[in-house]
């Protein structure tokens, strides 16, 4: 590429980055956090008060790490007064920001990288970790890929560098412990350089690297802690995940495939391109991995593919990069005034079709529960969803400022349990538990929504209405199974029900409120 083009080329990319940029303030930064990030911090906030983790008050399945990293958010917000999603994002920009100079710096350590290529690298980072993920930013998968990165580079550099080689050591273990499915990243990256050594290093020298001696310790370290600090993790979460799970991740390997169709054709292109150094085949290995991460979790949803599709991209990126830098391509001098132009049209349409969420009601795109739910009700009044949707659950609570009165996001428990006690009601399940577990997470979900109800009293309960042909459930989409019928064969809660009555219905949910 000539002196004259690679100007123009820098000059392009810089202008594509003022865009991602700005896509990136209107499609993540603005809007809302998405349903797991709110969660998440709900149970650092009630763990901050005293509430144990997976107990009566916060109880997931999910392991208690990100739980301890969101609590620095809600510290932080409290410190500021700020909103608490303003400074989840804050804190995420921060350390994404830190991660892309320490991948920086380990990409100039493994692979030439000539000055007027800086740009084209921060344009594709900002598009891959803040565009791509849009209402994802701030999910434990779209940390954990830009947290894994530099050990990533870093495994593709022979060099020492060993106070960096530590940042990355630490980033990764910070990455697996928030997603330890993805264990499988640095298990494939290890079992690589096993196999292919760098020319002046033996295999025991490739293993005695900072990188992987970090992530054994603190992932031995955070299994301690879990067990000092949150037992309850390994004697009950684990067991009811185990048990329950199947009816979520359900998906089969072509049904899979079918969700993650971007993301194969990603890994197609990547994969038949050339040239592959050893960073690019790092990073491709990686991205496999990932790859295996998602369909081992079987339930399709786009966020578990982030990982994968950002370490595709980055292998990608480099591919081009190289193949640019190794042609004698002119640009035309015209190049950067187009870039700018369409640049500008497309913040316009992205602005226009966001409607502009530059407000609360647009920040917050609630259709489902209907807002006029929530619009009368008081700051901090308690309500309570009964629905398998995490997404309907979260949103209208940090919206309308309320009090989420129940001890889990959703009722994930359900699917498995109403799958294993009727499985003709719907496509036949592929496993079903037998009657005596049945019967234990029946009594468990019944006692818990009685415990829950008479916990905080929740002015306001809203039930998804499965059993409406109309209306499909997540997880339950092929069932038209009967909610408040299920809650009410437990007498207990028929008790409490009594001091509830029916209000009215909007679109997939029945209204309950509580008697004066």
């Amino acid at each position: 590429m000539t002196s004259t083009s690679q100007q123009t080329f820098r000059t392009t990319c810089l202008i594509l980055t003022l865009a991602a940029a700005g896509m990136a303030a209107l499609l993540a930064l603005l809007p809302a956090a998405g349903h797991d990030q709110l969660w998440f911090l709900i149970m650092a906030h009630r763990w901050l008060a005293g509430a144990q983790l997976y107990g009566p008050q916060a109880f997931d399945s999910n392991p208690p790490g990100i739980v301890w990293l969101s609590a620095l958010p809600v510290l932080l917000a409290h410190v500021l007064h700020i909103p608490t999603t303003f400074a989840a994002k804050l804190l995420v920009t921060v350390l994404e920001t830190a991660t892309s100079f320490l991948s920086l710096y380990f990409l100039q350590k493994a692979r030439p990288t000539p000055s007027y290529e800086i740009p084209a690298l921060l344009f594709a980072a900002i598009t891959l970790f803040y565009v791509i993920p849009a209402r994802d930013f701030g999910q434990r998968d779209q940390i954990l890929a830009f947290l894994i990165i530099p050990y990533i580079l870093a495994a593709a550099t022979p060099q020492r560098l060993t106070l960096a080689r530590i940042a990355a050591g630490i980033l990764a273990a910070t990455a697996i412990c928030l997603k330890p499915h993805h264990a499988l990243i640095p298990l494939a990256i290890e079992l690589t350089l096993l196999l292919k050594p760098f020319p002046s290093q033996t295999r025991l020298r490739t293993l005695l690297r900072p990188e992987p001696i970090l992530i054994t310790l603190i992932g031995a370290l955070f299994l301690a802690t879990i067990h000092h600090l949150t037992p309850l993790y390994f004697t009950s979460a684990l067991p009811i995940l185990h048990q329950t799970y199947w009816a979520i991740g359900h998906l089969s390997i072509p049904a899979l495939s079918l969700e993650a169709i971007e993301l194969l054709i990603l890994a197609a292109i990547s994969i038949s391109l050339r040239p592959r150094t050893r960073v690019i085949l790092l990073l491709q290995i990686a991205a496999l991995a990932a790859t295996a991460a998602y369909f081992l979790q079987g339930t399709g949803w786009y966020y578990q593919q982030l990982p994968a599709i950002d370490l595709f991209a980055a292998a990608l990126t480099l591919q081009l990069l190289d193949i640019a830098a190794a042609k004698p391509l002119t640009l035309p001098t015209w190049l950067p005034k187009a870039t700018a132009a369409l640049s500008i049209l497309a913040l316009a349409l992205t602005t226009y079709f966001t409607g502009s969420p530059f407000t609360p009601d647009r920040a917050f795109a609630i259709t489902n529960p209907d807002p006029t739910f929530f619009t009368s009700l008081a700051p901090d009044t308690p309500v309570a969803i009964l629905t398998t949707s995490v997404d309907a659950a979260m949103m209208p609570i940090e919206r309308y400022h309320l009090t989420w009165a129940q001890r889990m996001n959703n009722l994930w428990l359900l699917p498995a349990i109403l799958r294993s006690e009727s499985p003709s009601a719907g496509t036949p399940p592929t496993r079903t538990l037998p009657p005596a577990t049945i019967a234990q997470l029946d009594t468990l979900q019944h006692r818990w929504m009685v415990e829950d109800l008479t916990r905080w009293h929740p002015t306001l309960i809203l039930i998804d209405r499965c059993q409406d042909p109309t209306v499909h459930c997540q997880e339950l989409e092929d069932r038209h199974d009967n909610l408040l019928a299920f809650f009410l064969r437990d007498p207990a809660f028929a008790t409490l029900w009594t001091h509830y009555t029916y209000t009215g219905s909007h679109g997939d949910f029945d209204a309950y409120t509580l008697n004066p």
